[in-house]
């Protein structure tokens, strides 16, 4: 068979292109659950994703409309099939599921924002071509009864066949004969695009629908590309499947490539480093049960975004089945890690430790599978340690080690202290290697020097020394270095609206890095959205993706739609949010100095910070800014204060 875009298509529109997916032995009368759910899900995904803007004005939309334009298509009243998708989903209309090839299709449609067809080999006639209709084309409308047909505008772009058009107006109807029914067997999914826009989109799409089809419904897949340099792909549908008779070997093919697939994601998706790569991708492929450790030390009792990276490279371990061990460093937590400090840092008591571990293993459970996590607290063996099995601990290292590494090397150079609980950290957590029996440790770039001590501890109680896996380091919404005192971390368990606006304040460079490191989307889609980046889509757009996925991760989906709602009224359009705490005076006093009423009300934590925060202009009364910010106002019965742009309080009186 042969499928071909004519000369004159490129010639009009030379960056047009066309994936897609040529599918045989599909099993389309199969359990149309799973497929319903993808459908569902891409629904909701793009509602909060295109929503908030006039369908026509999406990018991949907008480009669309000017092709038609130029092809002299009206485009408002042939929308193209994408245009026609999104319009339904974005007014929260569903799609009506018809089987289970054609929810996947309409489901990576979506999710791609890509005309995306489909057509019944077995009903085809010769060879399937776009190109421009002739004066004697005709057209069987799905409308209208068997053998009852219509014209066809000479000139116009389809898909045709031999005997008639299949899909008239380029992209906007298909016909009764091309139409992917439950009986369907062989199917083409063409996918429209433009080479600089979304062809990566397009090549993403055409291989996330090979993969939906092979899992779901047991076809054999192919994709393809087409551009003006080739015009033209051909196949054999024998070939596809001349080992469909062995349909295990089949399966197991397919299930080694995905499993291969997820192994080079797991080694590179976020990875700055591997030490000990080989041996470690080695054990990988065998199928060897790893063990993979992760310590933190709770020397706080919140976790920022910015230690959930390992976390979740810990995640993917444990969806390969591996066994994941977590530490929390109960003993350790107590020095503290001095990997990045200048200076030296000051002992927690236990107490303070003891009060920080309550919270962690609560946040942590936001990412891992809980029942499937070994659970580990150094105290354990810390605590049974006595002085003297301390001191031989120590003596597997010497102090020209410790004073090499970087930190301590500049403070020692600078005549800053260097404490000695500071310097036998690295000793303590490469010793939980040890005591775990790590076959691989994950920790951040500036933990190398600690990680490559746990290698050394191993071979000397003789047990293979652990690989060490460095993830990339991730900056706070603003750009620098993420930190707690800087008050630039976004933590995991924070309220879904705080923790959605304070994602849509990342700078615009961190959008796609932090979808790679901070969410489980596919890397193709990351990807494509590159593409659309470079093609000048606004990053709001992606950024508003990102919030609502982070606040769905550690919240539900429920909260995210309501904290996208909340900031698109509150912050957009700047209008109150729906629901407002209230305050009333407990003496009835009605007038009051700004600042102590920023104070009063819990929008400001002391005089200080109320007196800073009224000075800089983020007070508003009834959202207006007072003329003297710390002058005195007088209480009115729902009188709105509000403090910058996500705190406000309903006054009430009596």
């Amino acid at each position: 068979m042969r499928f071909s875009v004519a000369s004159q298509i490129f010639l009009k529109f030379p960056n047009y292109c066309v994936g897609g997916v040529i599918a045989a032995h599909l099993d389309n009368r199969t359990d149309n659950a799973a497929a319903q759910k993808l459908l569902r899900e891409a629904e909701a995904s793009a509602h909060q994703q295109w929503s908030a803007i006039p369908t026509a004005e999406q990018p991949y939309i907008a480009v669309w409309r000017e092709a038609l334009r130029t092809a002299e298509i009206k485009p408002s009243q042939y929308l193209s099939s994408i245009e026609a998708l999104l319009k339904r989903v974005v007014k929260s209309d569903p799609l009506p599921s018809i089987n289970p090839a054609v929810d996947l299709a309409n489901a990576v449609s979506l999710r791609y924002v890509l005309p995306l067809g489909g057509h019944d080999l077995e009903r085809l006639s010769g060879d399937l071509s776009i190109r421009l209709a002739h004066s004697d084309d005709i057209f069987s409308p799905r409308e209208m009864q068997e053998g009852q047909i219509e014209t066809v505008t000479a000139g116009e772009i389809v898909y045709a066949d031999e005997a008639e058009v299949r899909t008239r107006r380029w992209v906007w109807r298909e016909g009764r004969k091309a139409l992917v029914t439950a009986s369907t067997r062989y199917a083409f999914f063409p996918i429209d695009g433009f080479v600089g826009l979304n062809e990566a989109a397009v090549r993403a799409s055409a291989s996330e629908l090979a993969e939906l089809l092979t899992t779901h419904l047991g076809a054999v897949c192919q994709t393809f590309f087409i551009d003006k340099n080739n015009g033209v792909i051909e196949w054999e549908i024998a070939k596809m499947t001349e080992n469909i008779n062995n349909q295990n070997a089949t399966t197991i093919m397919i299930n080694q490539k995905r499993e291969r697939d997820a192994i080079d994601e797991l080694l590179s998706r976020g990875v700055a480093d591997i030490v000990g790569r080989e041996e470690l991708e080695r054990k990988l492929r065998s199928g060897q049960k790893l063990r993979v450790k992760l310590g933190i030390d709770p020397t706080g009792p919140r976790l920022h975004i910015g230690r959930s990276v390992a976390i979740h490279k810990m995640r993917q371990f444990q969806e390969l089945g591996h066994q994941v061990v977590l530490i929390i460093g109960a003993f350790t937590g107590q020095i503290g890690d001095a990997s990045d400090k200048t200076a030296t840092r000051p002992m927690l008591t236990r107490a303070q430790v003891e009060a920080n571990m309550q919270r962690y293993r609560q946040q942590i459970s936001l990412i891992l599978d809980e029942s499937q996590v070994e659970w580990r607290y150094n105290t354990e063996w810390f605590d049974a340690m006595n002085f003297q099995q301390g001191i031989e601990l120590m003596s597997n290292f010497t102090v020209a080690q410790m004073i090499e590494r970087d930190n301590f090397s500049e403070r020692f150079h600078s005549g800053k202290p260097i404490s000695l609980q500071e310097i036998v950290y690295p000793v303590l957590q490469g010793y939980d290697s040890v005591m775990v029996q790590a076959d691989i440790e994950l920790g951040g770039t500036d933990q190398l020097f600690n990680l490559m001590a746990g290698r050394q501890l191993q071979e000397r109680y003789g047990q293979p020394p652990q690989a060490v896996l460095m993830n990339v380091m991730i900056n706070g919404v603003d750009g620098r270095k993420m930190s707690t005192s800087e008050g630039n971390g976004l933590y995991i368990d924070e309220e879904a609206k705080q923790q959605y606006a304070q994602m849509m304040r990342t700078v615009d460079e961190q959008i796609l890095p932090y979808f790679e490191v901070l969410t489980d989307v596919p890397m193709r889609e990351i990807e494509a959205m590159k593409s659309e980046l470079d093609a000048g889509t606004n990053p709001m757009q992606l950024k508003k993706r990102l919030a609502h996925k982070l606040v769905e991760m550690y919240h539900d989906l429920a909260a995210a739609d309501e904290a996208q709602r909340d900031f698109e009224q509150v912050h957009q359009k700047g209008e109150l949010p729906t629901e407002i705490p209230t305050w009333t005076p407990l003496n009835q006093q009605l007038e009051w100095n700004i600042t102590d009423l920023l104070v009063e009300t819990g929008l400001a934590s002391g005089k200080n910070e109320a007196k800073r925060v009224a000075g800089e202009g983020g007070v508003k009364i009834d959202g207006n800014r007072p003329a003297d910010p710390r002058g005195k106002i007088t209480l009115t019965d729902g009188m709105i204060l509000q403090r910058g742009n996500r705190h406000f309080i309903r006054v009430l009186l009596g």
